[in-house]
């Protein structure tokens, strides 16, 4: 096995710092591959895939704000369409043309969002029970965010439900959770700035791609989904493979929303299929 290169560096985006690390080997140039964290999350939840993608891929994962290590400043734009920009950048930061792009659950959301809008600079999509057909908030949340209190109302929430009770709704199986998920996924919620950011965050977010929008998309897609996902049922990755064009839907049974965390090793042996170069057909 190759010595794996990690560069843990910052990309100054709007003002602010987003975290990010890089993986490369120290052999030739592999194609770039960018992986994106859900919501409540960051690219801890991707690090039982690193390893074995590392061997194929560059790796970009990054902490879109306010999650992870990345700046929690309530004056950013927690937009799709600026997160899709942090992608973009990273890519320019580091003289890469093309890449390809795996998102999970609200990063599968902007992943596709990125292919919408920046088609020539993303080669393949992978996507792990993305977020699909989800509207802005209505008005009255919208208002509702803009109380004093708000934040604290979040804050309350989260803290009831606890790190451990909600990671139990997005997986099958109990036992995947440990103690040292639980630490890891708590981390950045133990600053009360995230709860700030959230709240603006609920005004901030578009909502998902309607279905005219997917159609036009042409990168080649993979679609991944866990059959007894609680949090975005399967029937919506159904529906989502009718609207892209040249996508493929695959489904495990006994598994939940959180696949990163499930099934790791399964899906880099689909993505290591899903991107390696076709033969040319012989006459």
């Amino acid at each position: 096995m190759e010595t794996i290169h990690q560069e843990e560096q910052w990309l100054n985006h709007e003002g602010i710092n987003i975290s990010y690390n890089y993986y490369s080997t120290s052999s030739s140039a592999k194609p770039a591959l960018v992986l994106v964290h859900g919501f409540l999350s960051s690219k801890f939840c991707y690090r039982y895939m690193i390893p074995e993608l590392a061997e194929h891929f560059d790796i970009f994962v990054f902490d879109y704000p306010p999650f992870g290590d990345s700046d929690k400043v309530c004056a950013y734009d927690f937009s799709y369409r600026n997160f899709a920009r942090i992608i973009i950048e990273l890519l320019d930061q580091h003289n890469i043309s093309t890449a390809s792009i795996g998102g999970h659950s609200m990063g599968g959301q902007i992943a596709l969002l990125t292919a919408h809008l920046y088609p020539e600079r993303i080669d393949k999509l992978i996507l792990f029970a993305p977020s699909t057909y989800v509207k802005k908030f209505n008005s009255f949340m919208r208002m509702a965010s803009k109380t004093p209190a708000f934040w604290y109302v979040l804050k309350r929430y989260f803290h009831r439900k606890g790190v451990y009770g909600a990671l139990l709704d997005c997986v099958y199986d109990p036992h995947v959770v440990d103690k040292d998920m639980i630490k890891g996924y708590m981390r950045p919620f133990l600053k009360k700035e995230i709860f700030y950011c959230l709240t603006k965050m609920i005004r901030d977010r578009e909502g998902d791609l309607p279905s005219e929008d997917l159609q036009h998309i042409k990168a080649e897609c993979l679609v991944l989904w866990g059959e007894e996902d609680k949090v975005l049922p399967v029937s919506l990755g159904h529906k989502l493979i009718k609207d892209l064009p040249t996508a493929t839907l695959v489904t495990y049974e006994k598994i939940g929303h959180l696949l990163p965390e499930e099934i790791p090793l399964i899906l880099t042996e689909e993505i290591k299929d899903f991107c390696k170069p076709k033969e040319k057909a012989t006459v």
